[in-house]
C-alpha cells in the first residue's frame, strides 16, 4: 500500500532495496510488468458468413384447406403462412404463401431443424416463381415446421414477421465444443 502512492522512481528503489525478500525472476516481473491488453471477445465470435445468407422465394396463394394444401405439395411447393408482428410475439393479420419444397429441405438439411428456426431471412414474394417482378420484401422468422414422420419432407412452415425494431423470444441452440474431451462429460456429469 506505501509503495503504491510513491512516485515511479521511488517505488523502483524500494523494489531494489527489498530484493532479497523476492526471487530474482519475481524482482524481474515487479520490475519490467507489461499494462494488461483486455482480449477483444468479439473476436473469439463466429462471424455470419454472407455465403449462407439465404433469400426465401414465395408466391402468395388465395385460399387455405386440407385439399389446396395437399395440391401444393404435389406441386412442389409447401404451404406456409407469414403472421405480422403487433406485440413481439403473437400473430395478428396473415399472409397465405407457398414456398419451393427443394428449398425449404435444403436450409433445414443444411442448418439443422434447431438452427433453421433461430435464424433470420429474407423473405421474397412474387407473383410467380420465374417472374422477376417482387410483390413485398420482408425479413422473417421461421416460427415452427411441420416435417413428415417418414421422408422428413416439409408439410407446412410459419414465420413471423421480424422488423428490426421487433422484440422476438428466440430458442437458440447450444453447440459445446470439446465435449469429447470434457472429464465431466465423459463421466456423464454434464
Amino acid at each position: 500500500m506505501f509503495l503504491h502512492r510513491q512516485r515511479p522512481a521511488a517505488l523502483t528503489e524500494a523494489l531494489q532495496l527489498q530484493i532479497r525478500r523476492y526471487a530474482q525472476s519475481a524482482t524481474a516481473y515487479l520490475l519490467h510488468q507489461e499494462p494488461e491488453v483486455e482480449p477483444d471477445f468479439q473476436s473469439t465470435f463466429p462471424r455470419p458468413d454472407p455465403k449462407y445468407a439465404e433469400t426465401i422465394f414465395a408466391v402468395p396463394r388465395t385460399a387455405s384447406g386440407k385439399s389446396i394444401s395437399a395440391n401444393e405439395r404435389k406441386a412442389g411447393r409447401v404451404p406456409s403462412i407469414v403472421f405480422e408482428q403487433e406485440d413481439g410475439q403473437h400473430g395478428g393479420n396473415k399472409r397465405l404463401i407457398s414456398v419451393r419444397t427443394n428449398q425449404i429441405r435444403k436450409l433445414v438439411g443444411h442448418l439443422g431443424r434447431s438452427f433453421f428456426l433461430s435464424r433470420l431471412f429474407d423473405l421474397e414474394v412474387r407473383s410467380d416463381f420465374d417472374s422477376e417482378d417482387i410483390v413485398e420484401r420482408v425479413r422473417v422468422l421461421p416460427r415452427m415446421i411441420h416435417l413428415h414422420s417418414a421422408t422428413d419432407a416439409p408439410l407446412n412452415v410459419t414465420f413471423i414477421r421480424a422488423p428490426s425494431h421487433a422484440l422476438l423470444k428466440v430458442d437458440i441452440p447450444l453447440v459445446f465444443r470439446g465435449d469429447d474431451v470434457s472429464p465431466g462429460l465423459k463421466k456423464g456429469e454434464g
